[in-house]
């Protein structure tokens, strides 16, 4: 068990810990979504979803770069996609109603083994 000799180091260590699990959990969890979004995704041919191949995981950022992503994100009303029949607006919000407690679950986890040493 660690001790600390005053509430300064103790801050310090915590501190120091939250911002390590916060750097290495933020790509896994940016990673995870992407994938996660697939499910809500309209996906006629691909080339959307795969556009995201190239977000920037590391900072956390989830971008689908096709021209049609904001329309489709956006407009309500909108029939399914032929290639995914689960398609729906604004993908993102539904994922992360389903899956924050999965990706809580990664933090804490990252949180655990930084901790530990």
């Amino acid at each position: 068990m660690k001790t600390f000799n005053n509430f300064k180091d103790t801050f310090n260590w915590v501190n120091k810990i939250v911002n390590k699990t916060s750097k290495e959990s933020l790509p896994l969890i940016a990673k995870q979504e992407y994938e996660d979004s697939r499910e809500y995704t309209y996906i006629d041919t691909g080339e959307m979803y795969n556009s995201g191949q190239s977000s920037d995981f590391d900072n956390g950022y989830v971008v689908i770069k096709a021209p049609q992503v904001r329309w489709l994100y956006y407009t309500k009303g909108i029939n399914a996609g032929q290639g995914n029949r689960n398609a729906i607006p604004q993908w993102h919000e539904k994922i992360k109603s389903e899956h924050m407690g999965d990706y809580i679950s990664l933090y804490n986890k990252k949180f655990n083994d930084i901790k530990k040493g």
